[in-house]
């Protein structure tokens, strides 16, 4: 733990967390800010980030739900009572609540703190070195869950991690017909590998080194799917799943990355 409280101060960390089927990414800047995107499906969320922050750190200063589904952000809910959480951010609000919604809307008033919405285009500027650009934002209640997914590009010097929620193909389509630059080094796969998402199209575009998927082993829906696979095999990335590796962290200086 001294080892990587120490490295923390002169990388950017960017923890892939294994939460299981569901998503739940963890940045730490080297000034000591703690962004964590989405909560994944339960209370593993905690034991996750006690591995990963000092025991005294209870603090995540930036929160961002890419959506409203509950393998995204059901985890969260324990996150806000045990952890200050200063800022939330969402693309959406749900237009119909079920029992984990309510749920967390309830614990949102016990803690007095409110969701604000990003829109496409928007920057975000955590500490003058990581900075973010909304590439997918949408309000549209004609879309499902997966197609509203808050889409955030993260760079840190000339390095960039592309954080895609569970944007379909469809959406993407609208991203590649966009102004936006989309390589990046780091790509979270998109919708834990679904053969709905991580189009050739859009593989050629980003051209990621390196592809993490945030899996469940033996999960119902067979995500990974083999289309998916072969897609990302032929975009000759890295392919990491976080069932086969646990946690994946990766370390930047801002000029280049490496899997601690």
């Amino acid at each position: 733990m001294l080892w990587s409280l120490n490295q923390a101060q002169k990388y950017l960390q960017v923890s892939f967390l294994d939460v299981g089927q569901g998503d739940a990414i963890l940045l730490r800047t080297t000034q000591g800010v703690n962004i964590l995107v989405d909560g994944g499906p339960d209370n593993s969320l905690l034991y996750q980030l006690a591995d990963q922050l000092p025991w005294w750190e209870r603090r995540i200063d930036y929160l961002f739900i890419t959506h409203w589904d509950d393998d995204h952000y059901v985890g969260a809910i324990q996150l806000l009572k045990k952890y200050q959480v200063k800022h939330i951010f969402a693309s959406y609000l749900p237009d119909k609540a079920n029992a984990n919604y309510t749920a967390w809307q309830r614990t949102l008033e016990q803690e007095s703190i409110a969701v604000q919405i990003l829109k496409k285009g928007e920057k975000i500027n955590i500490d003058n070195q990581l900075r973010g650009v909304v590439l997918s934002a949408s309000q549209a209640d004609k879309l499902a869950n997966n197609a509203k997914s808050l889409v955030v590009r993260w760079s840190y010097g000339d390095v960039d991690f592309l954080l895609t929620g569970d944007l379909p193909a469809e959406q993407e389509a609208e991203i590649l017909s966009s102004v936006y630059v989309l390589d990046s080094e780091v790509l979270k796969v998109g919708h834990h590998g679904s053969k709905y998402s991580s189009s050739a199209d859009f593989l050629a575009k980003v051209k990621p080194e390196l592809c993490i998927i945030e899996v469940g082993a033996n999960n119902k829906f067979g995500h990974p799917s083999k289309d998916a696979l072969d897609r990302l095999q032929k975009a000759a990335c890295d392919i990491r799943q976080t069932k086969d590796f646990g946690t994946i962290t990766v370390l930047s200086d801002g000029q280049s990355w490496r899997i601690k």
